[in-house]
């Protein structure tokens, strides 16, 4: 594992950012859907154009996609939970191509590495 010292600012900057979300913030890994419809009743306004706005979770359960309905009051606390999920894979992408770079610096480091000794002739 490598120190924390031999890490780039940005890198350290970006873990502790992401430490802090996992921690502290509840994550939800989905995004929020507006969706507008008909009711069916007959004289409702949404029959003439004004349709019932709602808001859903869109989540994958499984192979499958589900919608659940957010209720309003909840609305503000399920899209900070959506955006800090978003905000974590990008902070996780992030510290991955961090990393995936120090591996193949330390690759090509290998693979240059000391001359290869010669070797010795073997006698009959």
């Amino acid at each position: 594992m490598t120190p924390r010292t031999q890490w780039t600012e940005p890198e350290r900057y970006d873990r502790s950012l992401l430490a802090k979300l996992v921690h502290e913030q509840t994550l939800l890994a989905g995004s929020l859907v507006t969706m507008a419809r008909t009711c069916g009743k007959p004289k409702c306004k949404c029959r003439h154009g004004h349709k019932h706005v709602s808001l859903y979770l869109s989540i994958r359960h499984g192979q499958q996609r589900k919608m659940i309905y957010v209720p309003a009051s909840l609305a503000p606390s399920v899209r900070a939970a959506v955006q800090a999920y978003q905000q974590a894979r990008r902070l996780t992408a992030q510290v991955s191509q961090a990393c995936l770079e120090r591996f193949l610096a330390d690759k090509a480091q290998l693979q240059q590495g000391p001359a290869a000794a010669p070797r010795k002739a073997s006698r009959p």
